[in-house]
């Protein structure tokens, strides 16, 4: 099969709701996975195990798209997707990433997470058209306010809140504390120091006092990086967070 060929099928797959399938025919043995030189998987098996524990956290698939797909040359293609879960408790749990794949006889030998990254697809030059005496009009005359209103509700677009209950440490309860604080994100809790997330879980009441969040930032700072494989080291080494 051609890489286009190849690299559509294991899409299909996926966008099937197939993830771990996928994965599992489409690796080589010694397939290396990552997002960044300091989280790696470095076989099929271990990012398998890595991809059975995320998906034991999601109740429902509700959407699973690819957006773009392209060969890059012999041995690379990016596909850009976007995965849209929730989780048991009713959380949404949704990624948008590229996925760039090294190939060889077939199989894939790398992949590397992207995340938030888009493809850009090359557009065509504009024709010239005889308009240079319009186009020489004063700047002034231009209105940017549509430009300048729409970075404005992109600023302001609301923040879609993470399954915080994937921390080792924290329940639905805990999560709904600190989502209620303005802690709603990995992203969020990982910049958080636990000093003022144990203020938090204080003023929440005494049940919540004997939480310690001293490794929760640390947790969610790989669950923001997508880094499963470390995440679930680390929490097998936790007891109760701690």
């Amino acid at each position: 099969m051609k890489l286009q060929q190849l690299v559509d099928a294991l899409d299909a797959q996926i966008t099937k709701g197939d993830i771990l399938g996928a994965f599992e025919t489409f690796a080589a043995d010694d397939c290396v996975t990552l997002s960044n030189e300091a989280d790696k998987t470095y076989s099929k098996a271990q990012k398998a195990e890595a991809l059975r524990w995320f998906l034991h956290h999601v109740a429902t698939t509700n959407r699973i798209e690819r957006f773009a797909v392209q060969v890059l040359n012999d041995t690379t293609t990016d596909s850009q997707f976007v995965f849209d879960f929730t989780d048991h408790y009713g959380r949404p749990m949704v990624y948008n990433e590229v996925i760039r794949r090294t190939w060889n006889n077939g199989k894939v030998t790398e992949e590397l997470y992207l995340m938030g990254q888009t493809i850009e697809v090359a557009k065509p030059a504009k024709k010239a058209t005889a308009t240079t005496k319009k186009s020489a009009e004063p700047a002034a005359d231009k209105k940017p306010a549509t430009k300048s209103a729409k970075t404005k509700a992109e600023q302001t677009a609301p923040v879609a809140a993470d399954d915080l209950t994937i921390v080792e440490g924290i329940g639905p309860k805990i999560a709904e504390i600190l989502t209620a604080a303005g802690i709603a994100t990995f992203a969020q809790l990982a910049a958080s120091k636990p000093a003022a997330i144990k203020t938090i879980l204080e003023a929440a009441g005494k049940r919540y006092q004997m939480h310690d969040p001293a490794t929760w930032p640390k947790q969610a700072a790989l669950a923001r990086d997508g880094k499963t494989a470390q995440l679930a080291k680390l929490q097998g080494e936790l007891k109760a967070g701690k």
